[in-house]
């Protein structure tokens, strides 16, 4: 009875934990650092990989995984660096810091980096236009509401008490 040969993926993600959730996945490799991509970019890389046959070096076939994978943030001393285009890069962080990623651990550029602190300094200040500092004109009043009417209270559900 022959030894059933090994896939591609299988040998490049041997000895490494593969943890999805949701819109990306990590993937941690044992003595070689971690990254972060997008699921389908991974499924698409996984399905790649698993009609090719291993060569049976598991670093070899770690990189040609790798390589089938365009858009990936790693953290510092992985086997891989963080690239793919800006924008992507960009949603990649942003999922990242909305799944609970500690960004600060990561390769990311400062423009990158940025994107995690703004959620902590909250929203930016409005910049208020001469339209809204001018004072604005009071409301021409109703003649047929009488003014004792107005001046009932309501009760919870806004209707006047009697």
């Amino acid at each position: 009875m022959s030894a059933r040969t090994k896939n591609l993926f299988e040998s490049a993600v041997s000895r490494a934990r593969v943890i999805r959730q949701g819109d990306i996945v990590q993937v941690v490799i044992d003595g070689g650092g971690a990254f972060v991509t997008f699921t389908q970019e991974f499924r698409m890389a996984q399905k790649w990989a698993s009609s090719r046959i291993a060569t049976g070096n598991m670093v070899t076939d770690r990189g040609r995984f790798f390589e089938q994978i365009g858009t990936l943030v790693s953290r510092p001393g992985s086997m891989v660096s963080t690239r793919g285009s800006g924008k992507y890069v960009e949603n990649l962080v942003r999922a990242m810091n909305q799944g609970g990623y500690e960004l600060s651990e990561w390769m990311l550029t400062p423009e990158l980096k940025a994107i995690a602190r703004a959620h902590l300094q909250g929203p930016e200040p409005k910049v208020r236009d001469a339209a809204e500092e001018a004072p604005s004109e009071a409301p021409e009043a109703d003649d047929d509401v009488s003014p004792d009417v107005e001046a009932q209270p309501r009760d919870g559900a806004g209707r006047r008490s009697p």
